[in-house]
């Protein structure tokens, strides 16, 4: 109902800025430099200046009042039910397929107050586990191997029309761990780009922290006088801003540059706590390269020799080291499945939770047990990674055994889920023939007449599922 409801306002909302009453907004549109074709794109739409237009609309639908009022359209106040938007450019808000279901309602009138309203959480539109034009931008992003974060809609479709169509938008400043990990399943090339103000600066600060979590390294942009990407590129020009997006920061970088505003450089005592803040940030890099560049960049920046700042440097313990055990026998496509699943689960949760979902049980026992470790890591820990996974693992042989035949694999880190299902299908039908099989040998030792009838219906059981399985 909610989906359809959806539908319904977004013809309405479309109809609107096309009839006489919509002149003044389409006015507004092409005055930001959007043309038809983009208006039409991205679904932009009117709500009228009236205050139940759509809601009775949506009553002559047939929609009981309850479900209107669920659908985060209509608001119910001294016992009447309006419409939430009145007078206001809505933008369409969609989930990761493409279906709409929500809106971010623009003032276009000169208002100050609430310049954006955006739809309120509803049981299909969680804010968190979204980003925006994630539909859209996917096929982009995987083909430059880049995607661009932005924060809202209009930043977006900005970018889109001069031709930087890789982009989502978080829908806000705060950025999810689940918004990270839809990122990561379409590019670990992220550069960050939000709102140059304090807010942007914030949310900038807490992306790179969820990404960090993830193995991520994002580049940074921060746009100049506070400027959201939107404003940047109608005052700047496209060169100006695809020139930013191909100059971005890297991380140290980012912290550098703040970090350069709070201490006078030319003051031997401010100068030595900011080298001793860049040594903190340094020994937080877990790549040996950049960690060596950045050393010797600081050096450079501050006049410190480079064996002074590594000397500051925390001695870490080595990671524990797994030698990699190439698998010499040949496999059968079970064994396959098993492996390559348990490669993929370690490096997307998403993974962890389609295995939980199917099978949860591995055929082979060495694997099954490193799958119920790496199910019981993530459940613990909210993450993953190999070498935090290995520290966990400790002393276990036997798992550290099979994990080293994992690694070993070295297949793509970009995940196709049509892949995992195929693994998946695969391990489920291994354990319904050996469960047939069993339930067969059971049936011939049986002498009871009502435990080989059980016996019998369970393979049956068996059977279909194996066909639905195919």
């Amino acid at each position: 109902d909610l989906y359809n409801i959806y539908e319904i306002s977004e013809r309405f909302y479309q109809n609107n800025i096309n009839t006489e009453l919509g002149r003044k907004a389409i006015s507004y549109l092409h005055d930001r430099n959007l043309s038809d074709d983009v208006i039409k794109e991205f679904q932009i739409g009117l709500s009228l200046n009236e205050k139940d237009k759509l809601t009775k609309l949506l009553k002559a639908k047939n929609y009981d009042d309850k479900t209107l009022i669920r659908s985060g359209l209509v608001n119910e106040t001294d016992y009447e039910l309006h419409d939430v938007y009145r007078n206001r450019i809505m933008f369409p808000l969609y989930d990761l397929t493409g279906r709409i279901i929500g809106y971010n309602g623009r003032v276009y009138n000169g208002e100050t107050l609430n310049k954006y309203v955006n739809s309120k959480e509803t049981d299909i539109f969680k804010k968190r586990e979204l980003l925006y034009n994630y539909h859209r931008a996917k096929e982009d992003a995987r083909k430059l191997h880049q995607i661009i974060i932005m924060e809202g809609p209009m930043d977006v479709i900005r970018a889109y029309t001069i031709g930087v169509k890789n982009c989502v938008a978080a829908l806000g400043t705060a950025f999810s761990k689940e918004q990270s990990l839809l990122i990561r399943k379409l590019s670990s090339n992220v550069i960050l780009c939000f709102d140059g103000d304090a807010a942007g600066l914030k949310a900038t600060k807490a992306a790179i922290v969820e990404f960090e979590h993830l193995g991520i390294n994002p580049l940074i942009v921060r746009l100049e006088d506070n400027s959201d990407p939107d404003e940047y590129i109608i005052k700047n020009g496209a060169e100006a801003f695809k020139n930013k997006i191909n100059n971005a920061m890297t991380v140290m970088e980012f912290r550098e540059s703040l970090l350069k505003n709070e201490y006078n450089l030319n003051n031997p005592l401010e100068l030595a706590n900011y080298t001793n803040t860049m040594i903190k940030e340094i020994d937080k890099i877990e790549d040996d390269i950049l960690k060596e560049a950045s050393i010797n960049k600081l050096s450079k920046d501050t006049g410190i020799s480079s064996e002074i700042i590594k000397s500051k440097l925390t001695k870490k313990e080595n990671i524990k080291y797994i030698p990699v055990k190439k698998v010499t026998t040949k496999l059968d496509k079970y064994q396959k499945s098993e492996m390559n699943l348990l490669y993929y689960m370690l490096i997307d949760p998403d993974v962890i939770k389609m295995y939980e979902n199917k099978i949860t049980r591995m055929p082979t026992d060495k694997y099954r047990q490193l799958a119920y470790q790496i199910d019981y890591f993530y459940k613990t820990n909210n993450y993953i990674n190999v070498a935090d996974f290995i520290t966990f693992l400790d002393n276990d042989k036997e798992s550290i055994d099979a994990l080293s035949s994992i690694v070993s694999l070295n297949l793509s880190n970009e995940v196709n889920y049509d892949l995992i299902d195929d693994y998946l299908n695969n391990i489920r039908n291994y354990n319904l023939k050996e469960q047939f099989k069993m339930y067969k040998e059971q049936m011939k030792k049986e002498d009871d007449y009502k435990r080989k009838l059980e016996l019998a219906n369970k393979v049956i059981d068996i059977k279909k599922r194996s066909v639905e399985n195919d």
